[in-house]
């Protein structure tokens, strides 16, 4: 994403995005046999507030890529026992079947074609291997009560950033069929409880407002905060946002 935050400002969020969906990541580590993997690739790894989660979870070596090398130095900083290294997940610089086990998490969305990201998780990912997709958006799914325009903002913003804000619906068709033994999609259902969408407020709002300011009038969206507040300490307030996932084991 182009909003300018510090890498600590994402690894905030992130581990805000990463609470959202751990109870999913928890299940596909479970089916892909984590704790046993001895290699294990972390795909656009950010901050390394995943990759570090994966770290701790098996006896095997962890490496996170991403293509910010800010992020990487941060990532690396952290003391944790993951490695990290820049790369593009485009053209991910590893040999064919070198990994047991290689992961994403809300990364194919930022991809110019996320397709060949699939294909190259898909080509260092050893045979018998797995490849887990554990969370990507679908805003083409949300909703939102009262009918506030916050997500078309953010699929505006997206787009316009070069992301695809609906790539969730599209895991399935990513995947190459003739080299998978077995393909899971499944939705995470994400709607968001009220003591959630309380206590979370100021810093969705926070980083809403960096990344949509500029396409929306000030006081338009300063009316539309003021409604999604009312809303939400009255307990009206209802956010739904489908979150899809993939397991991908090869032949």
């Amino acid at each position: 994403m182009t909003t300018q935050l510090t890498p600590a400002e994402w690894d905030s969020q992130y581990s805000r995005q990463a609470g959202w969906t751990r109870p999913t990541r928890t299940y596909l580590y479970r089916q892909a046999s984590l704790a046993r993997a001895r290699r294990v690739l972390d795909v656009g790894s950010g901050t390394g507030t995943v990759t570090e989660e994966i770290a701790e979870s098996t006896i095997g070596r962890v490496t996170g890529i991403d293509i910010d090398p800010e992020m990487v130095r941060f990532a690396s900083g952290r003391g944790g026992r993951a490695a990290y290294q820049a790369g593009d997940a485009h053209a991910l610089p590893f040999a064919d079947g070198l990994f047991d086990l290689t992961v994403c998490h809300f990364v194919l969305l930022w991809c110019r074609d996320p397709r060949q990201v699939a294909g190259e998780m898909l080509r260092v990912t050893r045979a018998g291997g797995t490849v887990l997709v554990c969370a990507e958006p679908d805003y083409g799914g949300r909703i939102d009560y009262p009918d506030l325009p916050v997500g078309q903002w953010q699929a505006r913003v997206l787009r316009e950033e070069g992301a695809d804000p609906c790539v969730g619906r599209k895991l399935r068709c990513l995947f190459a069929a003739p080299l998978l033994r077995r393909l899971e999609v499944g939705v995470i259902p994400g709607l968001w409880d009220p003591e959630t969408l309380r206590r979370e407020f100021d810093a969705e709002w926070s980083l809403w407002e960096r990344s949509i300011s500029g396409h929306v009038a000030a006081e338009e969206m300063a009316e539309v905060k003021a409604a999604d507040w009312a809303a939400t300490q009255s307990g009206e307030r209802l956010v739904f946002m489908p979150v899809f996932y993939a397991l991908a084991q090869r032949r």
